[in-house]
C-alpha cells in the first residue's frame, strides 16, 4: 500500500489564490495516481467547496471514494454522528456510494477501519462479474422497471458485458443510446452496485447500439 498526503487545500480566502491553485492541482496530480481517495474534511468546516471540487474529480476519473471526517475528538457532540453524516450526505449527493468514517488522528479513531476500507474498496475495484449472471440481472431489472418511452420508443437491452476493470466497466449494446434517460442509467447503475457491491468506488456504464460491435453471448 502506498500512500500519498497531498497539501492542505484551506476555504476559499485565507491563503492566497495562488497558492490555493497550486494545491488544487497536486491533489489533482495525487488523484490521478490514486486506486482509492481520501477525502478529509474537518468537521468543523463539513461544507468546504474546494473538498466537494476533488471528490468530484475523483469521481468523474472513477476512482474509489472514502469521506474522512477528521478530528471528531474535537466535536462539541460525539454522539451526533448520524447528524453529522446527513450533512455530508448531503454535501456529497453527487457521490453517494461513497461510505463515510468519523477519524481523529490525535486518538486513532476510525484510522484502522479507513485503511481496511481501502483496501476492500481497491479488491472490489478488481471485480469481474460473470456474464451470465451479469445480464440476468440487467433484464430482470428492466423488466421490473421499464424504461420510459422516447419519441416513441423504448429503451431495448440486447445483451451486457464488462470488458474492464478498476474501476469496473460495463457495456450494455442496446437498440439505440439515444434512448437512455439520465435516470434510467442511474436506475441500472444502482442496480449492478446492489447486486454485485460495489462499495466505494465509481462505475462506468456505456451504451452501444448493437451496430458498434460485439455479439450477442449464446
Amino acid at each position: 500500500m502506498l500512500l500519498v498526503d497531498t497539501a492542505g487545500i484551506r476555504r476559499a480566502g485565507r491563503i492566497e489564490r495562488g497558492v490555493e491553485r497550486h494545491s488544487v492541482q497536486r491533489a489533482e496530480r495525487a488523484v490521478d495516481r490514486s486506486d482509492v481517495v481520501f477525502v478529509v474534511i474537518d468537521q468543523q468546516e463539513l461544507l468546504v467547496a474546494q473538498d466537494t471540487h476533488i471528490a468530484g474529480y475523483a469521481a468523474d476519473a472513477n476512482k474509489g471514494i472514502v469521506i474522512l471526517v477528521n478530528k471528531w475528538d474535537l466535536a462539541e457532540d460525539r454522539g451526533a454522528k448520524p447528524e453529522a453524516a446527513q450533512k455530508v450526505d448531503a454535501r456529497y449527493k453527487f457521490i453517494p456510494w461513497a461510505p463515510v468514517i468519523f477519524t481523529s488522528a490525535v486518538t486513532g479513531e476510525g484510522v484502522q477501519d479507513a485503511l481496511e476500507l481501502a483496501v476492500h474498496i481497491a479488491e472490489v475495484r478488481r471485480r469481474r462479474v460473470q456474464t451470465s449472471e451479469l445480464n440476468r440481472v440487467l433484464h430482470r431489472a428492466m423488466a421490473e422497471h421499464g424504461p420510459p418511452t422516447i419519441r416513441h420508443k423504448k429503451l431495448k437491452l440486447y445483451f451486457a458485458t464488462q470488458p474492464e476493470v478498476s474501476p469496473p466497466t460495463f457495456v450494455l449494446f442496446v437498440n439505440d443510446p439515444a434512448l437512455v434517460h439520465f435516470s434510467y442509467e442511474r436506475y441500472l447503475e444502482n442496480t449492478l452496485r446492489s447486486a454485485f457491491d460495489f462499495e466505494g468506488t465509481a462505475i462506468r456504464v456505456i451504451f452501444r447500439g448493437r451496430a458498434e460491435g460485439g455479439e450477442e453471448p449464446s
